[in-house]
This record gives structure tokens, sequence and C-alpha cells, in this order.
């Protein structure tokens, strides 16, 4: 076995194919394997991230992936890893020797903590290997943090009874807050709003014992950003809510679609501030947004959210909204 670094002229169906193939057994549902995606990564990097990546290679075939997300305008002691194995090569040592080639690379780079996850069934729910738990917890890792995902069948959702909810929430909002929404990139009057909102949502959701510290978020990140994210075909839908006497951006809401997939998206940030907090906000945005997102994408069929298993007042706002829970994913964290 070889233990290289990832050559974008040869690795590029050889990485996917690790990726689909593992999410087909570990996380059925997740987008995984997307050749847009890929290339987009490696043609304009994630703003704010310098990524490495390493392949383990047996008998001419890449069985194993290793990225490595090392930020670089803050956190600058942690590193974001994805390491993963094919599921018909696992138990073999490819990922032993992953982590081993992690830890040397870390070591090289300054970094003293690593950021990883895994996904795991529900306890009563349909039996699925659980390759992270056992591997991590060998490593050395400490479950840092729980998400569950959740995900919303649409296809049963009516976009005249959306129209009227978001109506419905919209007045009683009442005058003082005005209802935005947009897809693509942000608008040019909105963004410094936008990047106030980013910098605080760290500081507002709940992070259980991982160490992260809140992101200095501004136009010209946000900006990377949607560079970035378009790069990789994504298609982002946005629903905000302006505060009218004050001019501030107090609420916001962010849907991801993909150039390979058109039948699901993921559902990214919800943040309301706190000092606006009790006016269905939260609803209001999500709902807006889904509606925008259905009407443009017709062969949407389900969306994914991952909150953490102690955020009760967002898991309650999409359970309301008709999410259920599919799987667990636990943060990892690892001095090194």
């Amino acid at each position: 076995m070889e233990i290289r670094e990832f050559r974008a002229e040869t690795d590029v169906d050889g990485w996917l194919e690790v990726e689909r193939t593992a999410a087909a057994v570990d996380a059925p549902g997740v987008v995984a394997g997307c050749r847009a995606e890929l290339l987009g990564r490696l043609r304009v990097p994630a703003a704010g991230t310098r990524m490495l990546r390493r392949v383990a290679v047996r008998d001419g075939r890449i069985d194993g992936i290793l990225g490595i997300g090392l930020p670089t305008l803050d956190n600058l002691d942690n590193a974001e890893v994805d390491l993963t194995v094919r599921p018909d090569a696992r138990r073999r040592g490819i990922g032993t020797a992953l982590y081993q080639e992690l830890r040397r690379v870390l070591r090289a780079e300054g970094r003293s903590r690593l950021l990883a996850e895994s996904v795991r069934a529900l306890p009563d729910g349909p039996p699925r290997p659980d390759a992270g738990t056992p591997f991590a917890t060998a490593m050395g890792a400490a479950r840092a943090q729980t998400e569950a995902r959740r995900v919303l069948n649409t296809t049963g959702l009516s976009l005249d009874r959306l129209a009227e909810q978001v109506e419905e929430y919209r007045r009683a909002a009442g005058a003082d807050y005005t209802l935005l929404t947009w897809s693509g990139a942000t608008p040019d009057d909105l963004v410094a709003g936008r990047a106030v909102l980013s910098s605080r949502f760290i500081g507002e959701v709940p992070l259980g014992d991982i160490e992260w510290e809140p992101e200095k978020i501004d136009v010209a990140r946000v900006r990377e950003y949607e560079r970035s994210g378009a790069a990789r075909g994504h298609r982002n839908y946005h629903a905000m809510v302006r505060h009218e006497p004050s001019g501030e951006l107090v609420a916001w809401t962010e849907l991801v679609g993909y150039g390979c997939r058109r039948d699901t998206m993921d559902q990214e940030i919800t943040l309301v501030l706190p000092e606006h907090r009790g006016h269905r906000l939260g609803l209001l945005t999500k709902l807006a947004n889904l509606h925008q997102a259905m009407s443009d994408v017709p062969e949407l069929t389900s969306v994914h959210t991952w909150n953490a298993t102690e955020n009760a007042h967002m898991i309650a706002i999409n359970e309301q909204l008709g999410f259920r829970i599919v799987d667990l994913w636990d943060a990892w964290q690892q001095s090194v």
C-alpha cells in the first residue's frame, strides 16, 4: 500500500468512487461523489481554507482518501479532517495508515487540534455499519458533540399552501419586519449585513465541547464563499428578515443545492438574533426559502438538515416543518 499526495490529473475518479461507495453504506441520501463538486474545490478552494489531500493506493486502486482543511484566517490551531475508506477495504490498516500520515502533516503544519465526523444509525433505527466510532475511539479522539440529521420529504408539499403559510407568518411578525429572498450572489445592499450575521453564527449555536472560535467574516470573505460555491456548481437560496426601525438584518436561512443532483438540497445556516426572537422569524424564513427553492427546482424531493441534539428549539422548528430524524453524526476532536 502507498500513501501519497492526491494527483488532480489521475485521481479524481478514484477519489469520487471512495466517496460514493462509502456514502451509500454509511449515510444513504447524502450528496457524495459529485464530480462538479470536487473539480470546483480543486479550481477554487473554500474561502479561508487551505486544502491538502492524500490517497491510499493498493493494487492500483484508491482505497482510502484523506482531506485536510487548514483554516488560514482564524482557528489557526485547528484542522478539519475527512478520512474515508472504501467499505470493501476496511479493517486492513488503511485508515490507520492515513491517520498516521494525518498526524505527520498536522505536526509539520503546526496544527495542534483535529476535528472530524462520523455517522451512525439511530439506536432504534435500521441497522447500519458504524466504522467511525470504533476507529475514532481507537485513534484516541473524543466525541465533542452529536448532531442529528433530519430529512424533509418535499413531494407532498403544496406550493400554494407554503405561500399561504409565509403570508400568515409575515403578517404575524408585524410591520417592523420585512422578508427578503434571493438566490445566487447576495445583493450588494445586503452583503455587509450577511457578513455580520455570519460572524455571529458560531457564537449563537451550540458547539458542545468543540473548540472553535467565532469567525471574523467580512464582505470580501462572503464573496469568496460565493465564488467557491459557484465553482462547485452550488445553487444557493436565501431568506432574510430586516428590522425596519434599525435597518439591521436580524434573521437568515440558507439552502444549498448541488450541480450533480437536483433532487436534494442541504439546509445550512438558520439564525435569528436573540434580541428578535419570539416573532417566529425562523419559521418565516425557512418557509419562504423552501417555497423559493421548490418553485425554482421542481425536481426537488428532499431537504437534509443537521442540528446539535441539544438544540431543542431548532429541532422543534424543523419537526414542525416535517423533518424526520434518520441518523446521528458525531463530531470527534483530538489534540495532536
